[in-house]
């Protein structure tokens, strides 16, 4: 990843008083849903930084990514004799699978499984 592609990102939440004792929970569970978040979307990041006062909780996050690395996806589509017609042209179910996932229909391939 390069530098440009990523940026700190600090979120904080501001709150009513906090009891002290609960601060460190709190900041860890805060801390670790962001960190899951940004796993499940699949965002590249450096060290993750907590804070807590009694009336904030933040974290910092550095270098994370600012877009999601690109990935292939494999896709069944419809079986061949439902998408060619006699004459080898696209029938509406291939066409509509196409545009399902943004292609041409000309870049579809074939695979037997």
């Amino acid at each position: 990843m390069r530098a440009e592609q990523a940026a700190d990102f600090l979120v904080e939440v501001g709150t009513e008083e906090l009891p002290p004792k609960a601060l460190h929970g709190l900041m860890t569970a805060f801390a670790s849903g962001v960190r899951n978040g940004m796993k499940l979307a699949r965002l590249e990041h450096g060290e993750i930084r907590t804070f807590a006062s009694p009336r904030r909780l933040a974290v910092l996050v550095e270098a994370l990514a600012c877009g999601q690395e690109d990935r292939d996806i494999a896709q069944k589509g419809p079986p061949v004799s439902i998408a060619l017609d006699d004459k080898g042209l696209p029938t509406k179910a291939a066409l509509a699978f196409a545009k399902k996932w943004g292609v041409d229909f000309d870049v579809l391939g074939r695979e037997k499984t």
